[in-house]
């Protein structure tokens, strides 16, 4: 027997957006087209990097500028606390809009320890007992309404030193790992998840549901953005807002 592969010609030319609003930052939108499975597609002629996108707050609109590669900004709109923000424009003839808010930055943000002692791991020494580890580090915060918070921890040494011996065709870890979003008020951070010994920066965000929907959609990341989105008409992504406080903890060598 034999089989054929089914072509599925039905596409949508629906944009994919991608805009972070944090208070203080510059407004940021990212545009990209989807890459389908199949060859025999139609675009729009919409120009991606030359698109007419406007973001409104307070009851004035901004015309975002575009710099290339689908990225528009705008440095003079400024973001705050409490701000409801609208993206729109046009693409593929369709009015493209989203709509959605700044949460307040995190309350009574506080850590357990601010210091923690690893040993070094190599082929000589292997990998310590569980009694020979620190405790976690509880991370806590204020969190009344249940609202969902997100932890990225990310050492900021120039050439930090690695906390366990790599083998030769191992590629080198990322310099920071992140939490899965929760809505509850702490998160430990254990002491097998860090990579490397030195000073790491601990930020909490305080972001909305539909972050935290789009995250739980693709298991471990938000860095697929083609699922349907909650806050957009008419396009793919996220535009969603953010706030942040930051602690600081360094992590020693034993």
């Amino acid at each position: 027997m034999s089989c054929n592969k089914a072509e599925n010609s039905h596409f949508t030319d629906t944009p994919i957006v991608e805009s972070y609003l944090l208070p203080g930052d510059t407004v940021a939108v990212k545009l990209t087209r989807q890459t389908p499975f199949y060859d025999a597609v139609t675009y729009s002629s919409d120009d991606i990097n030359n698109l007419t996108i406007t973001i409104s707050k307070g009851g004035e609109s901004f015309q975002l500028i575009p710099e290339g590669n689908g990225k528009y900004i705008h440095d003079q709109l400024h973001i705050a606390e409490g701000d409801t923000v609208s993206l729109n424009f046009r693409f593929n003839e369709k009015d493209v809009s989203g709509l959605t808010w700044v949460p307040a930055k995190p309350e009574s943000m506080s850590q357990s320890v601010t210091r923690i002692y690893l040993p070094k791991i190599d082929s000589t020494s292997g990998f310590p007992g569980q009694g020979s580890m620190p405790e976690p580090v509880e991370i806590t915060w204020s969190n009344p309404d249940n609202s969902y918070y997100l932890i990225i921890i990310e050492n900021i040494e120039t050439d930090p030193e690695l906390i366990r011996e790599l083998d030769e065709d191992e590629d080198r870890p990322a310099f920071a790992f992140r939490k899965a979003p929760t809505s509850n008020n702490s998160e430990m951070l254990r002491p097998m998840e860090f990579e490397y010994f030195g000073t790491h920066r601990i930020i909490l965000f305080h972001v909305l549901p539909d972050y935290a929907a789009l995250y739980e959609q693709n298991s471990s990341s938000s860095l697929n953005l083609t699922n349907p989105s909650t806050s957009i008409s008419n396009a793919y992504g996220i535009f969603t807002g953010l706030s942040s406080d930051t602690l600081m903890l360094e992590v020693k060598k034993e």
